[in-house]
């Protein structure tokens, strides 16, 4: 990671480039080696706030809270001089190369997009399979499918899949994403956060987008040539081209604009209820979606 976003820096710019990491609890060398890049960024006079916090999580913390906490904690510097950058990366704990992030940001500032995002894959009872069920969801409010080919029920969303082309979703996360930063400035400023009450126990994630959705911020785009995974063999099985015959190379350079649509009056959510749960835990339901008058 810090190789590559040493290289990111690097080819954009040392000047246009902000490094947010918030860190907290490990007990292995993380912190050593953000120390490291700490020191590396002050001598390449690259901006950047590195925090590495002995507070380990809450024991009866509740997962959606704390993550929201956490990935709000990494946009502090952003509200403070947010007029400064224009799209912020958030990257999980991928693996991912520099045309990765690039692919993405070009992608979004292409299509105009609010929210731009990754494919994440995992190898699964044998064969690779997509990762972020629990976020994504397609125009038709559906949550996505682990099948690689017949990723979405939105049939527009499933022919760009087979094609290698983005295409609109109404939400997404899945390992990396690239957010337009007015999301997080302004009045209505957003950020992350856990459910209220009378929601859906969701993915801090997807109720960004809910709330994004409700602001007018409806420019979701998934890109599947920026396929991306949580460890090493998976990363190898990506980059084999046996696997993905179909995948365009990056030279084929003509940009197919997305028509954006209105999207789904709801949304599926699979609920996580329980204190120091893991994974949805409740019972599934459509929610409603705040779509209002604003225009995309």
């Amino acid at each position: 990671m810090v190789a590559q976003l040493l290289a990111l820096a690097d080819t954009l710019g040392r000047r246009q480039v902000f490094v947010s990491i918030y860190e907290n609890g490990s007990r292995d060398r993380t912190k050593d080696i953000l120390g490291r890049f700490n020191h590396i960024l002050d001598m390449l006079g690259i901006e950047h706030r590195i925090v590495a916090d002995d507070a380990p999580r809450p024991r009866h913390s509740h997962r959606i809270e704390y993550m929201a906490e956490i990935r709000n904690r990494a946009l502090e510097p952003l509200y403070q001089n947010g007029a400064a950058f224009g799209r912020a990366v958030f990257i999980n704990d991928m693996f991912f190369c520099l045309t990765d992030i690039l692919e993405l940001v070009y992608q979004s500032h292409a299509h105009g997009a609010h929210l731009t995002c990754a494919e994440d894959f995992e190898f699964r009872h044998g064969s690779l399979a997509f990762y972020d069920t629990w976020v994504s969801r397609d125009m038709l409010g559906h949550a996505f499918k682990s099948q690689i080919y017949r990723i979405a029920d939105d049939d527009t969303a499933a022919v760009a899949q087979l094609t290698n082309r983005p295409f609109q979703v109404q939400c997404c996360w899945n390992g990396m994403a690239v957010i337009d930063t007015r999301v997080f400035a302004g009045n209505s400023a957003l950020r992350f956060r856990r459910s209220t009450a009378d929601e859906c126990s969701a993915s801090e994630c997807s109720l960004l987008c809910n709330d994004m959705w409700a602001h007018g911020y409806r420019r979701a785009v998934v890109v599947p040539r920026v396929k991306l995974s949580y460890d090493i063999a998976t990363r190898e099985l990506l980059r084999a081209p046996y696997n993905f015959p179909r995948d365009a190379p990056f030279r084929d350079s003509r940009l197919q604009r997305i028509a954006f649509r209105p999207g789904p009056k709801t949304v599926y959510c699979n609920p996580l209820n329980g204190v120091g749960a893991r994974n949805p835990d409740g019972s599934a339901s459509l929610v409603a979606l705040n779509i209002g008058d604003v225009s995309m």
